[in-house]
Parts: structure tokens; sequence; C-alpha cells
């Protein structure tokens, strides 16, 4: 009831800002989402929190611990799907990562394997080596894993790589998996690697390698508005949040819900967990978390919500990318949001999300259209070979 009082005032709220001037309504909505934030957003940051951040949001891009690895990133982090205009364009390339480092950004992924962007990233990168945090995955045969990395080290003409990860499927034969995993750690061993990770689109396959491996240093998981299994609370439908709030959450002697306590959780290292076991067994193995896929490969982006607030909210510059890493970065256990960037602009658009300031109410509407909007697509805005993300929506 309660629920739907606060609903209706901000609703009113952000109907009644049409005859507002964009200076006006964004202050107005900012202000409202201190009070209306916990509903909306129950990932946000405390109010503490985000009064110290907001005092140091003019700083620029901000830095986080990728877990117990202690590799200090970029929030937002430069991901490196190409495009075929990229793959032709070697110039346009180099200035794109150039301008991400101009804008803070330490952390670059290499994914494509046929090692047309070794050559270009060693380049643009070699001369701040020491400044930036290279992320490389091995997908070569198992026996020639140790020859790979030291082929990378040669080509980055470096003595070490921070991040080393295996990325496996469902149906990946388990005994490949503990050679490239035993691979990778003796290399960590000799010096060669900073840190070990693992990278699937497989949510049961994520939480089997963590038990399997508790040793692994960091993990990357598909993570945005919309795909969220990761973590209970979050941004959901509304036909749903009632649902996964009475799951997730306990009500306290005033009615105020809490997050359960460690001891209400069930130890996800020696026994099977609810179907969102993967939280607590990051939190026990103290593994890094890398979110990929912010934008679900595009697909989010391409969603066009009927709901007449959308112009209200465009008017007033409300930027969806924006917006969605600003979600990825208020879950306090993912370390990095890694989006592909493929212009310049989309560089300065995306690193312009690390403000520390958490998310505005108009940004939490904006998602909501946008996430309602999915929920009535059922999948068919995600781009070819990528309908794995359904299986990473919160389960109600």
């Amino acid at each position: 009831m309660q629920d739907e009082k606060k609903s209706s005032e901000i609703s009113a709220s952000l109907a009644s800002s049409a005859a507002l001037t964009r200076r006006q309504f964004i202050p107005r909505v900012a202000a409202a989402v201190l009070g209306a934030g916990a509903w909306l957003n129950p990932q946000r940051l405390l109010a503490e929190d985000r009064a110290q951040l907001a005092a140091a949001s003019s700083e620029g891009m901000r830095y986080r611990s990728l877990g117990k690895t202690g590799i200090r990133v970029s929030e937002v982090s430069f991901g490196s799907h190409l495009t075929d205009a990229n793959r032709l364009n070697p110039q346009e390339r180099s200035a794109q990562i150039n301008k991400g480092l101009e804008l803070g950004i330490n952390l670059f992924d290499i994914y494509d394997h046929t090692y047309q962007q070794f050559g270009l990233m060693s380049e643009v990168l070699g001369p701040v080596r020491q400044q930036v945090v290279l992320s490389l995955v091995t997908v070569w045969d198992k026996r020639q894993v140790a020859q790979e990395v030291d082929y990378a080290l040669k080509t980055f003409n470096t003595d070490v790589i921070d991040l080393y990860r295996i990325y496996m499927e469902a149906n990946t034969a388990r005994g490949d998996v503990a050679l490239r995993f035993g691979a990778l750690q003796e290399a960590k061993k000799a010096g060669k690697i900073r840190a070990v990770g693992l990278v699937t689109h497989d949510h049961a396959v994520l939480v089997e390698m963590l038990r399997t491996y508790p040793e692994l240093d960091y993990v990357m998981l598909p993570y945005n508005f919309q795909y969220q299994r990761f973590s209970p609370l979050t941004l959901v439908p509304s036909t749903s949040w009632g649902q996964v709030k009475d799951r997730w959450m306990e009500p306290l002697p005033g009615g105020t819900p809490a997050p359960k306590t460690a001891r209400q959780q069930a130890d996800c290292m020696t026994s099977p967990c609810e179907d969102a076991e993967l939280l607590p067994l990051v939190q026990q193995t103290g593994v890094g978390v890398i979110a990929i896929k912010p934008f679900a490969a595009g697909g989010l982006l391409q969603l066009a919500p009927s709901d007449p607030l959308l112009q209200e909210l465009q008017q007033a510059e409300v930027s969806l990318p924006r917006a969605a890493l600003r979600f990825v970065l208020s879950n306090q256990e993912i370390t990095c949001a890694l989006p592909a960037m493929n212009s310049i602009a989309e560089v300065v658009e995306n690193t312009a999300a690390s403000t520390g300031e958490g998310m505005s109410e108009a940004e939490c509407r904006l998602l909501q259209l946008y996430a309602d909007a999915a929920e009535q697509a059922r999948g068919t805005h995600l781009p070819k070979g990528y309908a794995w993300l359904e299986q990473w929506k919160a389960q109600a």
C-alpha cells in the first residue's frame, strides 16, 4: 500500500515536470530520489556515502579494487568487441583507445582472438604500460596455454599480463578446463600473470567453477538492469518487484525490510543454495567481479518504450547508456563495467557514468521503462546469438 502511494507521488512529480525547464527539472528529481530511492533502487548508496562521493565527483574516473587481487581498475573499463568498421580503420581505433586513456580508463580488455587487436593495443598502450591493466582470454588448444602466455608477453613487450582468463561453455570438457586453469596457475606462480579469471555465459557453470576453483581471482559475468541474476536486490519490472522483495528481504520490527544476514544464507561452498546463490558464493571466495554485457550486446539500447514519459526524460537529457552503467556500478560487489567501445562518442558517454553520485530518480524511471519494454519484447530485442542472456534474468 505504501509502495502504491509512493509510486503515485513519484508519477505525479514527474508528470508535473513538463512545465519545468531542463535546469529546474534535474535538481528537483535528484532531490526527490533521496526520499524515494529506497523503493526505486534498493542498491543505492547510503546517503552519507552519496554525499562523500558527490563531493569528489569532479575528480573524474573512479577506481575500485578487483576483489582479493588488490588490482585497482577504472570502474568503467574498455571492452573490445570490435565492429567491422574499426577492424578496417586502425587510426580511428587508436584514437578511441587514446581517448579512453585521457578520460581515466586503465583496464583494457582484448577479446578477439585472431590477434588483430594485439599489435595496435600494444603500440598504443606500450608507452603507458605501467599505468594500465591488460586483460586477455586464452582460447588456444588446452596444451598450448603456456606458449600463448609467452606469445602475449612478447607481443606486449612486458614481463607480466595483469588479467588472464579462461572462457568455457556448458559443454566444455571439465578436463580441458583443469588443464587450462593449471597452466595459468603455473604462469601466475612464475610471475607471468597477476590474476587468473573465468568467464562463461552460463549461470550454473559459473557457480560450479567457483565451487571447484575457489582460488580463482576474478570472474566476468553478464549484469545489467534487465539481466541481473547475480544480485537479488535489483531494479526489475514492476510486475515482479514485490515478489523479489518479499523473497529476499525480511521485515524488521518497524516494518523496514533488511537484507538477509550471512548466517541466514546457505554455505554455497558445501551445499546447494537458493537460485541466486552466486552472490553469497562470490562473497565467500572473495573473487573480483567484472560486469560484461551492460547493454545486453546493444539490445537494450535498441528498445523503444511507448510510455509518454520517455519523451520527457529524453528532453531532460537523461542518458540511457549512462543510467545503465550507473545501475551496474550501484552494485558494490561489482568492480567495474566492461562495455564495448567503438567510437570516441561512446567512450565519452560511457566514462561520464563514473561520478560516484548514484542514480537519480529520473534514471531509475528511465530504466524501468526500458525494463518493461524488454519484458514485452520477450528476447526479440537481443542480437543474434545472444538469447542465452535470458537465463540471467532476476528470478522472482
